[in-house]
């Protein structure tokens, strides 16, 4: 659950509101691919292979990062502010663009690397080593059912915190 600090210090978001703004996210994020994918083959003059395709896949990680920096350093996504979460430095303060690109090469690499296995094993269930690459998104995500604060291991190693906005009364 979420747990209460001293009078005035802002909870941590428990683990079902973080999956739940998760899974909010990961329609806002297929969008955005959706939308920068159209305009990258608009702009492709032969069929998206190889290199070209190589390409296309730097340019979706770095809208993606562009997206996440931006709304991180201004403390919220669309889908944090729907289940009230903001994203803090661990002093409770705005986190910078580079502390932002941290978390986001930190949850890109986990998170994507077990997405990824995930898509595989969908045709090769009996891969050994995609079972393995699901581990660290995993143990980044279920990170935050042990820690003292909820974090998940890429906050912990950026340096972010996800803490419950408090309703207004």
């Amino acid at each position: 659950g979420e747990s209460p600090l001293p009078h005035g210090a802002a909870r941590h978001a428990g683990f079902l509101r973080r999956i739940a703004a998760m899974t909010y996210e990961g329609l806002v994020v297929a969008a955005i691919l959706f939308v920068a994918t159209l305009v990258f083959h608009g702009a492709a003059v032969e069929r998206i292979a190889g290199l070209s395709r190589m390409i296309l896949q730097i340019y979706l990680v770095t809208v993606l990062g562009a997206y996440f920096v931006w709304f991180w350093q201004r403390g919220q996504t669309l889908p944090m502010k729907a289940w009230r979460l903001r994203l803090t430095a661990r002093n409770g303060g705005r986190i910078s663009a580079t502390r932002a690109a941290a978390r986001y090469l930190a949850a890109a690499i986990a998170i994507g690397t077990s997405f990824a296995a995930g898509l595989y094993l969908r045709e090769n269930s009996g891969s050994i080593v995609a079972w393995i690459a699901l581990a660290p998104g995993v143990l980044s995500i279920g990170w935050a059912l042990a820690d003292p604060d909820g974090q998940c291991l890429y906050d912990r190693v950026s340096g972010t915190r996800l803490v419950l906005v408090e309703q207004k009364p």
